[in-house]
């Protein structure tokens, strides 16, 4: 197809508003003649070849899936697998819950003891903890469990407390940082 055919038939099947098509077909670092030379079923440029996976259902339904590449054969052979995989069904997806483990090292201290005190008080760890994210709470999110683990170093053993902690859509890693910082000092109390 020429370029207007594919960003025709992508406006179509997408259902894009004129200014989404506008978008594609404005310059963008590379020239729109460099990119159809580097990739396949090129339709625009982002700085790079904006191009076209095609073929691919995914738990039923069909998606072309942009790829922004400068490596020619990629978006041929995720098209060419999506077609294999297609004549099977496609692809079937979930995902998982999010969780992010947050760990806070305690150092010279009776690992046992302070295991027995930690997961004594874990409710009032996993309480403080959750106060730091109101978001995540109101989501029925957060610091989930304590687990406590013991690493033997030559400088003798140290005692590693996690806390998992689901955070949803949210990579976490903020609010993973903030809440080991915010338990840190009842958890060295309670060593």
């Amino acid at each position: 197809m020429s370029r207007d055919d594919r960003i025709k038939t992508i406006a179509s099947f997408c259902r894009l508003s004129k200014e989404e098509v506008r978008i594609l077909r404005s310059q963008g670092g590379i020239s729109y003649d460099d990119a159809e030379k580097m990739v396949e079923n090129a339709i625009g440029t982002i700085s790079f070849p904006l191009g076209i996976a095609t073929n691919f259902r995914i738990n039923g339904k069909d998606y072309l899936v942009p790829m922004v590449i400068e490596e020619p054969s990629v978006i041929a052979a995720a098209s060419k697998a999506a077609k294999i995989a297609r004549k099977h069904g496609g692809f079937r997806m979930k995902a998982d819950d999010s969780y992010s483990i947050g760990q806070i090292q305690v150092v010279d201290v009776d690992v046992k003891k302070a295991t027995s005190n930690i997961l004594k008080s874990s409710k009032a760890i996993l309480k403080l903890a959750n106060s730091k994210s109101n978001t995540l709470s109101k989501m029925g999110k957060g610091a989930k469990k304590i687990s406590c683990k013991e690493i033997r170093t030559k400088s003798g053993s140290m005692l590693i407390v996690e806390l998992l902690i689901d955070v949803g859509d949210a990579m976490g890693a903020n609010v993973t940082n903030t809440m080991c910082e915010a338990v840190a000092p009842l958890i060295e109390k309670g060593c």
